[in-house]
């Protein structure tokens, strides 16, 4: 006996809106039993079972569907969802494709399926999509300010998300992701301003505290830090990372007593926590190393627990316990705790983003060489304006690891200088600058006039915390890749190009844990190769003879500092006196791996370091 199809698809629809699944399922199931083609039922028993986590009937029923109404977005839609939640990105991906291709400038597909491209990873795709509408809703701006921001094009999503804080001051979703917006530009005033406005919006939890706690700390705000943890203590935050940020806020203050006691919190709550046992086994005295290593034996011992651990703790753990083998001179055991470690960070890498692309680094140091040539540099420069004279920037760049914060160090003996550390702002003007040149938006570098430039210098000196003197120094290392840009923002700064052997300072990043934009950091091939990349850009830069650029060695710095710390002190301007080497009595805040080693004397214990590991490490030999 036939049945209405019509009729009993409209009862199903009924019945699923009803709730009345097993019902709707079976009125569905009636359906094909008579016609097996009918898409609708399929999608509609595809999507309830994808909604029960039943993905095997989901994909085998929204696959069909999709077969016969190959156009029909909103099946291609789920089924892009199913595929995403079993882990098919690539299939979910090529749904989202054939959605993308029919679902025209659709007010509410577009936003959906820019959201789902964005988080598998096509923030192109989703900005591009957007596109197609006339007008976005606030949710809608959002999603785009997210991508922007995943496109690392950060002063967009600001901007974005500045204007709709503006249009509804009273959304806390807004207010927060402005916050990691601005944070992520290194706006620290947007960021806490906007976050403190989302704690006002909404009844904050301690986590959120915690968050507020985390950005204030990376703004060096760290009285305010300890603040924000206080409150998060009082309603009951006790996680090991409450205590690690009081930790990190301690170690800004100088304070090392208190850092120790916050450690000893965080791994008494958890005893195998990464990042606690990394700042121990930085700060472990030498009589203290031989217990502390038997300890961390006895936590990486205990397999099924560090398996369950995530892949930053399990790294953390490893570079750890090789810090301290090295220290303790055995450095079999660092080199195996090391090998561990990097095998662990090349795998989420290769995962992530495929892993360090040598072609990539390739290109970006022609790109800069092609665009800054003698005739760029032949052009106007930035002016010194009345606002920008008062303040003038020293870049010590380099290789990270060849002796950056050292000359920071020294230099920061001199009572009308500020050491500022690693500050990014520069790789986010240079991101800029690069964007605007790939885009058209803005001629090449020889054509740029005097007003481009100031724009640029002014943006790089808005993103500086409070600098308080005349002079200051930016020690982040990658900025060696901007050396161009710097000497067209900058004519009155001074630029120290770092450069230590090869061995040494490829072994000194393999130790340490480098996150992202360190893609090198884990593989011996690619370390050699960037670090091959770096000097011939820096060779580049030397060759314009510019007397704003001196080149020095590491090894020269420590072997002879009476000669070349004189050189390094005088090429900036100062007078020199003895007092520039006893930079180590002086207590200053650093995040930086160096910390340790700066609290200490000039000495060349450090040089040919490599020759310890080159028994373990035979690829050492062939860099």
């Amino acid at each position: 006996m036939s049945i209405n199809i019509k009729q009993v698809l409209v009862d199903a629809e009924a019945a699923l809106q009803q709730g009345k699944h097993s019902l709707a399922l079976e009125l569905y199931q009636s359906v094909l039993n008579e016609d097996p083609n009918q898409a609708t039922a399929h999608y509609a028993i595809g999507t309830i079972a994808f909604q029960s986590k039943d993905f095997e009937t989901a994909l085998s029923s929204l696959n069909r569907a999709a077969e016969l109404e190959p156009e029909a977005v909103d099946i291609a839609f789920n089924l892009a969802s199913c595929l995403a939640t079993v882990g098919d990105r690539l299939g979910a991906l090529l749904q989202l494709q054939r959605a993308t291709q029919y679902c025209q400038d659709d007010p509410v597909f577009v936003p959906s399926i820019a959201d789902m491209s964005l988080r598998l990873g096509e923030p192109a795709a989703a900005v591009q999509l957007l596109s197609r509408l006339n007008q976005l809703l606030p949710q809608d701006q959002i999603i785009l300010a997210r991508a922007q921001g995943k496109l690392g094009n950060w002063r967009e999503a600001v901007g974005i998300l500045k204007r709709l804080n503006d249009a509804t001051p009273k959304d806390a979703e807004v207010a927060d992701k402005l916050a990691t917006a601005a944070g992520k530009l290194r706006d620290y005033p947007t960021a806490i301003a906007a976050f403190g406005r989302y704690l006002q919006l909404v009844k904050p939890t301690a986590n959120d505290y915690l968050r507020y706690a985390d950005l204030l700390l990376i703004a060096q705000e760290a009285d305010r830090c300890d603040q924000a943890l206080d409150i998060a203590l009082e309603m009951g935050e006790d996680r090991p990372e409450v205590h690690i940020i009081k930790a990190r806020t301690a170690r800004l203050k100088g304070d090392y007593d208190r850092v120790k006691s916050s450690l000893d919190k965080a791994l008494e709550r958890q005893p195998n926590h990464g990042q606690a046992w990394s700042i121990k086994a930085e700060l472990a005295e030498q009589d203290e190393l031989a217990e502390f290593i038997q300890i961390l034996k006895t936590e990486l011992s205990q397999t099924d627990q560090i398996a369950a651990l995530n892949h930053r703790h399990q790294t953390l753990l490893n570079y750890a316990m090789a810090d301290m083998c090295d220290r303790n001179g055995d450095y079999e055991a660092a080199s195996s705790a090391l090998a561990e470690a990097n095998t662990i960070q090349c795998s989420v890498q290769d995962m992530v983003n495929g892993g360090y692309k040598p072609e990539d680094t390739e290109q970006s140091i022609a790109r800069a060489i092609n665009e800054f040539d003698p005739e760029a540099f032949a052009a106007p420069v930035a002016k010194i304006d009345q606002a920008t004279s008062d303040i003038t920037p020293i870049f010590i760049v380099g290789m990270p690891r060849s002796g950056t914060t050292l000359v920071e160090r020294i230099l920061g003996q001199n009572k009308l200088v500020f050491n500022a550390g690693e500050q990014e702002g520069m790789e986010f003007v240079a991101a800029d600058f690069w964007h605007q040149l790939r885009t058209n938006q803005m001629p090449p570098a020889k054509e740029w006039s005097s007003d481009h430039w100031s724009k640029l210098r002014a943006q790089y000196l808005e993103k500086l915390p409070e600098i308080g003197k005349p002079i200051f120094t930016d020690k982040l290392p990658h900025n060696f890749r901007n050396v161009g840009l710097i000497l067209k923002m900058f004519p009155d700064a001074r630029i120290i190009q770092m450069h230590r052997a090869i061995e040494d300072v490829c072994l000194s990043i393999y130790s340490h844990p480098f996150g992202a934009g360190h893609g090198y950091a884990n593989r011996w091939e690619d370390l050699g190769h960037f670090y091959r990349q770096s000097e011939k850009l820096m060779a580049h830069w030397s060759a314009t003879k510019s007397p704003q650029i001196l080149d020095l060695n590491y090894e020269d710095l420590v072997q002879d500092p009476d000669n070349y710390a004189k050189k390094l002190v005088e090429f900036c301007g100062f007078e020199w006196n003895e007092n520039y080497l006893e930079f180590h009595k002086t207590v200053n805040p650093s995040f930086t791996f160096s910390e340790i080693q700066v609290r200490q004397p000039i000495a060349t214990k450090r040089v040919q370091r490599w020759k310890n590991y080159e028994q373990f490490i035979p690829e050492l030999a062939s860099l």
